[in-house]
């Protein structure tokens, strides 16, 4: 074919997974069939049977084979990348899918608009559509990393401009076991031209039925906290404006720090009193990024927060943890000052935003 309008890289570590559903979703919309090409990069295996597998799909694909001795989609993901000769580009496991008419509705929205990003709706095989980012209500174009959350989704899925990629240098992030994509989605959202959101598209969908993923394997906190530390090292946050950073230290509380106490609720979970203490520092590393952000956090969840302040040890976070699993309404939805509990960071303007943009549609596939 000539230059493909849209490259698609698909990293597959695994001969087992289901690449021929995948490749086919993506070259299942004839009226766009022609401008679309699909990589697959056959981490660590040969090109010949992935190749036989594919031979009866329509449209343009190819196999190229990559080994970097790594365990981590990152290497195969950048070497797919590297390739691209599309004005637009995008990035795909091996384990998911597009829904029909997906490519179709992506191609023809940035063949309109020229973003430099076109942020795709997700949502988990079988399930129904999740609201991440949970962009403000009815917002499509030219969507911000603060008003619109996007910084809760950093996986870059959907279209991404080919130049405002070598123009932002991004990268997945090799030599970590998870969050390879982290610094990527962030530098996107945020420093990106600009950014918009296909809320009426198909939507790709993240398949679970997988013999295993890779990202389900036990981490210690330093694994898990990985992208978060090099983020920080790497000094991304002060090239944000001020409200970019503060959104972006909430999200990193929200779903890292809160996530890694979180999963860790029996004593033997944790290594020992270091290990929290390595949480409470990246605590205190978010906290002097965005001074004052706890303000915006309920009652369940700051009881967790504050004692990571105050006291770091196994038996003082267990013990917050387990009370705040028992919280009841008036502590999951408010905040210590209750006129916070309605500000755009906050659980009940969340649970709220839920309501009115959910999805009560579930598909079977």
């Amino acid at each position: 074919m000539s230059r493909p309008f849209v490259d698609v890289v698909i990293a597959c570590h695994d001969a087992s997974r289901p690449i021929e559903r995948a490749v086919a979703s993506v070259l299942h919309d004839d009226d766009v069939r022609d401008e679309v090409r699909v990589t697959v990069v056959a981490h660590g295996l040969g090109a010949d049977a992935f190749e036989q597998r594919l031979a009866g799909i329509d449209g343009s694909w190819r196999v190229v084979s990559f080994t970097d001795g790594v365990r981590s989609a990152a290497g195969p993901f950048n070497h797919g990348l590297e390739l691209v000769e599309g004005d637009y580009c995008a990035v795909m496991g091996s384990d998911d899918f597009l829904e029909p008419g997906a490519m179709s509705a992506w191609v023809r929205h940035v063949r309109a608009e020229r973003p430099a990003a076109a942020i795709a709706r997700i949502r988990l095989q079988g399930e129904a559509v999740m609201p991440n980012p949970l962009v403000r209500l009815g917002r499509i174009r030219r969507v911000d990393a603060a008003k619109d959350r996007l910084f809760y989704r950093t996986a870059p899925l959907g279209l991404i401009e080919t130049a405002e990629m070598h123009r932002l240098d991004l990268r997945m992030t090799e030599g970590v076991r998870v969050g390879e994509d982290f610094d990527f989605g962030i530098r996107l959202w945020s420093v990106g031209r600009r950014v918009d959101f296909l809320g009426a598209a198909p939507c790709y969908v993240i398949g679970v039925d997988a013999r295993e993923r890779t990202t389900y394997a036990p981490l210690t906190v330093e694994q898990f906290l990985e992208p978060v530390t090099r983020l920080l090292d790497d000094g991304l946050p002060a090239e944000l404006t001020p409200a970019h950073r503060r959104a972006l230290a909430i999200k990193l509380v929200r779903i890292s720090i809160l996530g890694a106490a979180g999963t860790r609720r029996d004593a033997d979970a944790w290594r020992g009193d270091d290990e929290v203490e390595f949480l409470a520092a990246a605590l205190r590393r978010l906290l002097a990024l965005a001074p004052g952000v706890l303000a915006v956090f309920n009652l369940k969840d700051r009881r967790v927060l504050d004692g990571l302040l105050a006291e770091p040890t196994v038996a003082r976070v267990t013990a917050d943890v387990l009370a705040s699993s028992r919280a009841g309404r008036r502590a999951r939805w408010l905040t210590k000052n209750p006129l916070r509990s309605f500000g755009r960071e906050s659980t009940l303007r969340r649970y709220m935003l839920y309501y009115l943009k959910r999805e009560r549609k579930v598909s079977p596939s």
